[in-house]
This record gives C-alpha cells, structure tokens and sequence, in this order.
C-alpha cells in the first residue's frame, strides 16, 4: 500500500482531487480506527475523522515525509486526544472497560459467532494500550515502528507492549482450552 499511497499523495500535491478519494478509500478505516478508542463516541469519532482529512488536505502541500499513512494517523490521533481533553474525561492511560460495539470490524468478519465471542472474549483480558497495539499489529498489518510513530511511543515500548499482551493472550487462551 506504501508505494500505491505515496503516488496518490503526489498526484493530491499536484491537484488531482480524485487522488484524494482514492487516498480516503485507503486509509478511511485505519484512521477511523485510531480515534475511535480514544473518544469511545461512534458520532464524534466520525466528526473527528473527517477533520483529520480536512487538516489532512490544508497541509497536503507542504507534506514531505515518507511514511504518508504514520502521518495521516497521526493527526487523527492528535485530533482526537485534543477532543477528548477538550471534553474533559478521565485520564486517557486509565483502563477503560472493553466495550464490544467499539470494535465493530469483529462482527463483520466472516466468521462464525462461536469464534467471535471467542476473539472478543481473548482481547477483553487486554488493556486499551494492548488493545491498540494487537488490533494494529494484526489487523491493520502495521509494524511496530509504524505503530511507535502513530501512538508516540518509543520502539522498545511498542515491542513491549505487544510482548505482554501476547503473553496475556495466550494464558487466556490456555485457560479456556483446559
């Protein structure tokens, strides 16, 4: 997609607004993904998301990176975490329960409901940190470099992170198996 993505960023430079709906059907999810966690409002999650494209095509020409999708999530993630200051909630690092309409993609999956709630039942033992990192990781195939970029946190901390929770997984894993 980096390279598909990075032509269509160049032709958005260049004035090609169909570029621009092309960039949106990339990255539309991904960025929607990002902010939803954060604020843990489907409405405002999508208010968000379309400012992040709004900032997104304002900056557009003076955008020089080579990682356009870190970049992208990035300002939704900053979108976000300034909303949810600006709404005055609870601290962003606290543990928030595991609410399963956050994660909608699950439902749609083709999967049977058994494996669902099964899926559901394994991250509910993650915090929201973990959550993030694991949902990106595997499901957004992000690395974790791309994953250290778009959450501002070091590396080692992302590996971390990701380590642990796989570790929580597979207990749990284990314990529903014996």
């Amino acid at each position: 997609m980096g390279d598909s993505l990075n032509q269509l960023v160049k032709a958005l430079q260049a004035g090609n607004m169909d570029a621009f709906d092309a960039i949106y059907e990339k990255t539309h999810r991904k960025v929607f993904f990002i902010i939803l966690p954060i604020l843990k409002d489907r409405s405002l999650a999508e208010d968000i998301q379309q400012d992040t494209y709004i900032r997104m095509l304002q900056s557009i020409h003076a955008y020089r990176e080579k990682n356009f999708l870190a970049y992208l999530l990035t300002i939704a993630k900053n979108l976000a975490i300034n909303e949810y200051n600006k709404r005055k909630r609870s601290v962003l690092t606290e543990d928030i329960e595991f609410d399963r309409s956050d994660y909608p993609f699950i439902n749609h999956l083709e999967i049977e409901a058994e494996k669902a709630d099964f899926i559901r039942d394994v991250l509910s033992v993650l915090d929201q940190q973990e959550r993030n990192v694991v949902l990106l990781y595997t499901l957004e195939n992000l690395t974790h470099r791309e994953i250290a970029a778009i959450l501002d946190k070091p590396l080692g901390t992302i590996t971390w992170i990701y380590s642990k929770a796989i570790k929580k997984i597979k207990k749990r894993i284990k314990e529903e198996s014996s």
